[in-house]
Formats: C-alpha cells, structure tokens, sequence
C-alpha cells in the first residue's frame, strides 16, 4: 500500500490531479456556456429518443451513436439535462489523458510522458472541447486506448489483441471517423514480429467487433424501423463523400490542416470573441508554438540525420536490398503525393501505408525505437489524409490528429534536450525539467486565454430562455408548428420537433415568407441570421439578444 507521500511522487497521480482540476473548470464553465455547437443538440435530441420520451414526431437517428445511447442512459434514470452528455465527456476525457500517458510510456520516461500529456491537454482544440458534449473528445479518447492496448498485445502479452477490435468498433461508434484507425493498427501489426503467432487472437478480436455492432443494430431498428439515417451517415463518412458548396464547413483547400498547425498548438492574443477558441484558426498563433515548432523542427531533424547516418553506415551487408526498397519508398512517396492532390482518399492511404511500411523496412535495425515512431505517424498521417481531402473542414477535426501531434514534439524536444543537455544544464535546472517547463508554459498560457475569452453565456442558455418564454406565450404551442435556422437546439428546449428554414437559402424575404407560409408555420425562430429579416406574413414578438421569434400575421 502506498503512502499518500508516495503517491502524490507518481506523475501520472500528478497528471490526473492537474487534468481533474481542469476538468471541473471547464465543465463549470460548460454549464454556465450552455451547449457550445449545432451537433452536441442533435445528440441530446437522439438521447431523448434512446431513453423512450416523446419528442412530438421527432424520429430521425443520425450522427454516431455511442454518446447518445450513453446519454439516455442518464436520462432513463430522471436526469434529463445537457449536464448529462457534459459529464460523460469529462469522464472520458480523464481517461484518454490517462491512456495517452500509459501509451507514451511504451517509448518515453516519466517525465517525458508526462510532458506530453501536459502538452496534449494544452492543445487549445483539446482545452476548449473537453467538456463540451462533442464527440471527437470520446472518439480520441477510445482511440488512444485502442493503440495502448495493441501495443500492449503485441510487445507484452498477446491476449490484450482480443480487445483492440472491439475497443475500436467503440470507437467507431463514438465517432465514424475513428475508423481511419485500421490504418496505423495494420501497419503496426504488419511491422511487429510475432504477427502469425497472434494471427487467430486478432481475428477473433476483429470478429468479436462485429458482434459487438449487432445490439447496437437491432437497438437502432426497433427504434427507427429502418437503419437508414445510420447506414447513409455511416456510408457518407467512410466513402469521403464530398460536401455541398453551400455547407458552412465546405472547405476544398488540402492544405488547411498544416497551413494552421501552429494555431492548434498555441494561440493568441486572441480578439475577444469566443469562436477563436472554439476555431484556433481564426485567431493567431502565440509565440510559444513558433519557438516550439522550430525546437521541435531542429529535433525531428537531428533525429532523422542519426537514423539516415546509422543506416548509410550499416548498407554495406545489405546494399541491394536497400537499394530495391529506396527505390520503392520514393515511387511511393511520389504516388502517394500525386494521389493526396488528385485522387481518392482512400487510395492515398493505401499508397501511404504501403510507403511507411516499406520506410520501416528500409530503416529497421538502425539501433532506434522505430515500431513507435511508424505507429504514430500512421496515426497522423491516417487522420490527415481523409480530413485534409474530404472538402468538410472545421477546426475540430484536428483533435484526431492531436495524440500523435503530441507525440512528435516530445520526440523533437527530447532529442534537442538529449544532444544539448550540457549546454542546458545550471545550477538548480536539470535538463528533464526542460520538458516541465515547456508543459506548463504551453498549459498556462492556454487557461489564461480560455479563461480571458469565454463569455458567460452561449446560444443555448438564450435559446433555452426564448424557448421557455415561448411556452407561457403560448401553452398550447404542442400543437404548432415551429421553424428555426437552430432546430435541434429550439427541439431540444421545447422537448418538440423543430423544423429546419434558414433565410441565407432564399433570394429574399418575400421568398422565405412564402416557404414559411406554404408550410403553415405558425411561428420562426431566427437565431444566427444577421441582419435579421423583416419577414412579410410575420410579426416579431420577442427580441432575447440575437434570438428573434417571429409569429404568424393573423
């Protein structure tokens, strides 16, 4: 039994501690914020119906399932509130802080892995998201320990690969895109040792994975009586179906995601408004991530010339074979970057798989932890690829990206600390506190920006408020029908289904007036649209900061 003077000296007791103190902040400010995006109502609108409470006609299941199935949980007990699914994410988000520190403990020390996982929850993406009823939390969350237990499976015990297929179909289920994980799991796979020894416990774990999917299945069909909404959402994000130009995520730039790389480690100052936390993109990066980004740089690089250098000086007992596989790696590598600007998603991956495994070919036996590295930067390169290439982008999308983000700057900073630590070293600073430093510098600077810019109110405490002044306007409002340009949040505070209208989709005010009328609304209401509308067949009847509720002209 340890002392509580022993424990408090273990990091990852310290990392939970520090990641607990956070999370109660933020799920304080959640609350106060209320529910921060468009989706997060969608899910608790899909709780609703899991947990067999009325939603007028509301029928319809889209989006991953998991949370929602979680949530009506919560709400079959008696505790029907947003907190709910906030809870949940904070819960979860604990564990992937844990499971990342377990996970960089497979190639790093203490003090090295609890820097990153510092460093991962600095993200400003990860800061500003962890509590916030989104899914990409969860989904990266059942994804980092996904890959701690393969890795688990592979160099310890060979029974933890029953689990990783499973665990990634939760995954999957968390989040549709976690899919992009089979990537980075067959390529480790491929490059482990042992791979026909554990050939039958991974085929049990792939076929234990799909019956873990059937309840959820046949759960979804005695719901909906049909598994279409799933099936077409499901089929949408695995194929990399493309976006309409209209869509307010519809970005064709491939280049986003590394061009704001910089403003997912660190951002700031920022201009005061709350989207910039929400989206680093539209504010600036700090100095911190351009300082980290040029140490990190310098690392990889040195890092890269030692392997090379090993590698050149160990070619002469295998020159052909090195020879056959540079040639290879770099047609790969010229296909695969054709193929990023001119073709599928998909077939970029497999030409990027097939590349990163032969690189592991060509550089394995340099005398480096390389199984790692290669998973890692599958797993980036995984997410990378498809969200770079689908035309949806939103900043968010970034998080699946942030475990192996983390990963590469502790690599780079560690090796700079490692080939420099004599220079480094002073009177009462070692070298490994450098990685401390940098950690609560980074983690610092991003509470300060959060707690500087979040405001103290969100749109779903003001619509929640028009919606409940809507309600003693009209107590018979059950029976009326509603339109919105917010619908799942108005649906989700009437507890009533909600129909979708939004003027930016009309030429002009007489057109929306006549959508609206041929479809007997009884009453809108606009939330988003700026300037608003003089709406002709419609009055307004209540102004509650931007939230307008318009009704019909008798």
């Amino acid at each position: 039994m340890y002392s509580i003077r022993k424990l408090t000296k273990k990091p990852l007791f310290i990392l939970l501690f520090i990641t607990g103190i956070i999370t109660v902040y933020l799920f304080y400010k959640q609350i106060h914020i209320g529910v921060p995006y468009y989706d997060v109502f969608v899910y608790l609108n899909n709780a609703l119906i899991f947990a067999g409470i009325p939603v007028a006609n509301l029928s319809v299941i889209y989006l991953s399932p998991l949370m929602p199935f979680l949530t009506s949980l919560v709400f079959r007990a008696g505790y029907i509130s947003a907190n709910a699914l906030f809870i949940l994410d904070a819960v979860l988000f604990i564990l992937a802080v844990a499971g990342l520190y377990s996970l960089f403990r497979q190639r790093f020390n203490e003090i090295q892995s609890f820097s990153g996982s510092l460093i991962f929850l600095s993200f400003p993406l990860i800061f500003t998201w962890a509590v916030s009823g989104a899914i990409d939390i969860p989904g990266v969350a059942f994804s980092i320990w996904t890959i701690y237990l393969l890795v688990l499976g592979v160099r310890k015990d060979s029974g933890y690969l029953y689990l990783v297929f499973p665990l990634l179909m939760v995954a999957f289920l968390a989040r549709y895109t976690s899919v992009m994980l089979v990537f980075p799991i067959f390529l480790y796979l491929l490059i482990s040792d042992n791979l026909l020894q554990n050939f039958r416990k991974i085929i049990i774990g792939i076929l234990g994975s799909l019956a873990l999917i059937v309840p959820f299945m046949v759960y979804f069909y005695n719901k909906l009586g049909n598994l279409d909404p799933l099936i077409n959402l499901f089929t949408s994000t695995v194929m990399g179906a493309s976006g309409a130009v209209n869509d307010l995520g519809y970005n064709p730039d491939k280049l986003y995601f590394l061009n704001k790389l910089l403003n997912y480690i660190s951002v700031g100052p920022l201009q005061g408004v709350y989207r910039e936390i929400q989206n680093p993109s539209q504010g600036f990066p700090s100095i911190l991530a351009y300082i980290l980004i040029i140490i990190v740089i310098l690392g990889l690089g040195i890092y890269l010339y030692r392997i090379f250098k090993k590698k050149i000086e160990n070619m002469d007992s295998h020159r052909k074979r090195t020879i056959v596989h540079s040639l290879i790696l770099v047609v790969l590598l010229c296909l695969g970057a054709g193929s990023f600007f001119y073709s599928s998603y998909l077939i970029t991956e497999l030409i990027f798989l097939a590349a990163l495994f032969t690189g592991y070919r060509l550089f394995k036996g340099t005398g480096e932890k390389l199984e790692m590295d290669f998973l890692f930067l599958s797993w980036f390169a995984a997410f990378f690829i498809f969200h770079s290439i689908i035309p949806l982008k939103v900043d968010r999308y970034f998080i699946t990206m942030s475990p192996a983000l983390a990963y590469f700057i502790i690599l780079g900073l560690s090796t700079v600390i490692e080939k420099y630590k004599s220079c480094l070293s002073f009177k009462k600073i070692k070298p490994e506190h450098i990685y401390l430093i940098v950690a609560i510098v980074l983690l610092v600077s991003t509470v300060a920006v959060h707690v500087g810019h979040t405001p103290k109110h969100g749109y779903g405490y003001y619509i929640q408020n028009s919606s409940d002044w809507l309600t003693q306007y009209d107590p018979s409002y059950q029976d009326k029908n509603i339109f919105s340009d917010y619908d799942p949040a108005v649906t989700w505070s009437l507890k009533k289904e909600v129909k979708f209208a939004v003027p930016r989709l009309y030429p002009d005010p007489e057109a929306f007036s006549r959508f609206l009328l041929d479809n007997e609304a009884d009453y809108y209401i606009d939330a988003l649209t700026d300037p608003k509308w003089e709406i002709p067949g419609y009055h307004v009847i209540a102004k509650m900061g931007s939230i307008w509720i318009y009704e019909r002209d008798s």
